[in-house]
């Protein structure tokens, strides 16, 4: 970084990946996440090189999930979706 290592540095870097349902988190939210996210890892691994990365994607629902099911599906079949009686 910058021509020299890390070590010379005396710093740690990280590249951390991470991927949550498209649209439902605002653009502030997902901002402090990052700051949040860069001062744990900090406080994990002691100074960090500013050029460490933190990648949020923005996936639809449809795209992914877990257990055999999509977001997309958790979504419509959630008992919040439900119709409620009257």
């Amino acid at each position: 970084m910058g021509g020299r290592t890390l070590a010379e540095q005396g710093k740690a870097s990280f590249y951390f990946d991470i991927k949550v349902t498209d649209e439902s988190n605002t653009r502030a939210e997902k901002a402090r996440y990052i700051a949040e996210c860069f001062a744990a890892f900090e406080h994990l691994l002691g100074e960090v090189h500013e050029e460490s990365y933190i990648h949020v994607h923005d996936v639809r629902s449809a795209a992914y999930g877990y257990g055999g099911r999509t977001q997309e599906y958790r979504l419509h079949h959630s008992p919040e979706s439900a119709p409620q009686p009257k």
